[in-house]
């Protein structure tokens, strides 16, 4: 009888300590990887104008750079990152990597004090097809586009 109290503890313990180090370690760092796609999303849908004209400040530069650093972290605190990518569909490791390259090319483009085509078409049409690239690596939405 005692024994049996003892294992039926033993086993309820053994669950929770399971649970919380799956959730801690496995579950938040998604979810909050998935927040931050988000947060690249809200921010690229509220200033759309302003990054696809080429036209905004250095204070946004440098929120998309905060932006494009805190996916990069956030993918690498999930362990075993490819694992889960697949069978939760979240963008492939590479696909960050490149959807994050095309975004700092992107916070250089959308200021005209530092952009490399200053008062010419062809850094709004690169800003342009560049979301387009990483809407799609990163698939999350970036414009007000039909799916």
């Amino acid at each position: 009888m005692k024994d049996s109290v003892f294992f039926t503890i033993l086993a309820g313990v053994s669950v929770f300590v399971v649970g919380q180090f799956i959730l801690k370690l496995v579950l938040e760092p998604i979810v909050s990887f998935k927040e931050s796609l988000g947060n690249l999303s809200a921010f690229c849908l509220r200033y759309r104008a302003k990054i696809t004209n080429a036209n905004a400040s250095l204070e946004l530069q440098n929120e998309l750079k905060v932006l494009i650093s805190t996916i990069l972290s956030k993918s690498q605190s999930i362990p075993f990152y490819s694992a889960f990518a697949r069978v939760l569909g979240l963008p492939s490791e590479t696909s960050i990597i490149e959807s994050c390259r095309l975004l700092n090319g992107i916070s250089y483009e959308m200021v005209k004090e530092t952009s490399q085509h200053q008062g010419n078409l062809q850094g709004p049409f690169l800003i342009l097809t560049d979301l387009q690239k990483v809407s799609e690596l990163l698939k999350v939405r970036l414009d007000y586009s039909e799916l």
